[in-house]
């Protein structure tokens, strides 16, 4: 079985762009729930190289057209329908521990607004709400500005228009607690 040690250090060997971001960078931003795995994104137009770094993966297209590779305990996902880790994001990700190694995790911004987009809760065996208000409870600060536009970017705008008055409210009520 591959440690995120392991796997961060193939990616970087080939100079793939890679951050965790779901549960475990919810995680590194002040959620407290135990974590059940650990999801790494990648840019879209990077796919085939992961492919060709972990030859013992198992490839799978999700629901929402991301396409994957599953290692045990370890998602690595590409393509996925709301976000890409693009060059606005890259130039935003922090390092976090995680598992005892620093590694880049996805802007708050990103994994909040993405988080909330998916909405997933216990009927699902998710977390995503929960994710969002402990994150947005442990955040200092938000850039709004960068965080509309991303959430401009998304479809379907009723949805997004939806979760950004959502996200408003619970940012004043967190400052307010």
């Amino acid at each position: 079985m591959l440690a995120l040690a392991d796997v961060a250090a193939r990616l970087d060997a080939f100079g793939i762009k890679w951050a965790v971001f779901a549960g475990a960078a919810a995680r590194a931003y002040g959620a407290t729930r135990p974590l059940t795995d650990l999801d790494i994104l990648v840019p879209a137009a990077e796919l085939a190289a992961v492919e060709a770094v972990f030859p013992e993966a198992q490839l799978r297209t999700f629901k929402d057209a991301a396409s994957g590779l599953l290692l045990p305990g370890i998602d690595i996902l590409a393509g996925l329908s709301l976000l890409d880790l693009d060059d606005e994001m890259a130039a935003r990700l922090v390092r976090r521990e995680i598992g005892g190694l620093t590694v880049p995790v996805i802007p708050p911004e990103d994994n909040i607004l993405l988080k909330a987009m998916w909405g997933r809760g216990a009927e699902e065996g998710k977390h995503d709400w929960q994710d969002v208000e402990a994150m947005m409870t442990g955040l200092e600060r938000l850039d709004w500005q960068y965080l509309r536009w991303r959430a401009d970017g998304m479809f379907p705008r009723a949805r997004v228009e939806g979760v950004l008055r959502c996200l408003e409210q619970l940012w004043e009520q967190t400052r307010n607690a």
